[in-house]
């Protein structure tokens, strides 16, 4: 995303750009695998001595559930701030490093089918969510319950 400077008016500007998929640099060994393109969503303020972007990406994942070992697809958006010296960069401010950064940043560091996900059984591999078997289970953290 890049931006020219002196076109920032008094309100601001809005700028909407698709990423594709590759700019981040994940590749099949990673914990998941982007489906759709960054959608991002930027709104730029420029002040006195700073240019702020505040940013809004927004995409969709294929991953595995990290406990009951399942696909799931899930969409998934973040929000982050940049901020830029407004001397420094006079003319042009060029974002998408500093955007792939933040996204790679602010991935999800576990990730879950769902937030009630019960797993798998440690003595027989039963998919709880689906079945249930004969052992005394705990409650997985983060639940609720």
């Amino acid at each position: 995303m890049k931006v020219q400077v002196r076109r920032i008016g008094n309100d601001g500007m809005d700028c909407n750009e698709s990423f594709p998929v590759d700019l981040i640099g994940l590749t099949q060994k990673d914990i998941l695998t982007f489906i759709s393109p960054f959608e991002i969503s930027a709104k730029i303020i420029r002040g006195d001595d700073e240019v702020l972007a505040k940013i809004t990406a927004k995409s969709r994942y294929d991953a595995t559930c990290g406990r009951c070992l399942e696909a799931t697809t899930q969409d998934w958006s973040t929000e982050f701030t940049l901020t830029f010296d407004a001397k420094k960069y006079s003319e042009f401010i060029e974002m998408d490093e500093d955007i792939r950064q933040e996204l790679i940043l602010n991935l999800p560091a576990h990730i879950l089918c769902r937030i009630d996900c019960k797993g798998l059984c440690v003595d027989c591999g039963v998919n709880l969510n689906t079945q249930e078997c004969k052992h005394k289970h705990a409650v997985p953290s983060g639940t609720g319950n």
